[in-house]
């Protein structure tokens, strides 16, 4: 099935996907370009 890739490649590859797409979010959540959770700003930023 995994000739080509092998599954731990492509595990790697999704963790750094996710794990990028969570520190973009946490980015904006910090410069203030998302205002959902004001309460909670300061403990991601922290």
């Amino acid at each position: 099935r995994f000739n080509h890739r092998s599954t731990e490649k492509v595990y790697k590859e999704l963790m750094l996907y996710l794990f990028g797409r969570n520190i973009n979010k946490y980015h904006k959540f910090i410069t203030g370009q998302i205002k959902e959770f004001e309460g909670k700003t300061s403990e991601v930023a922290a």
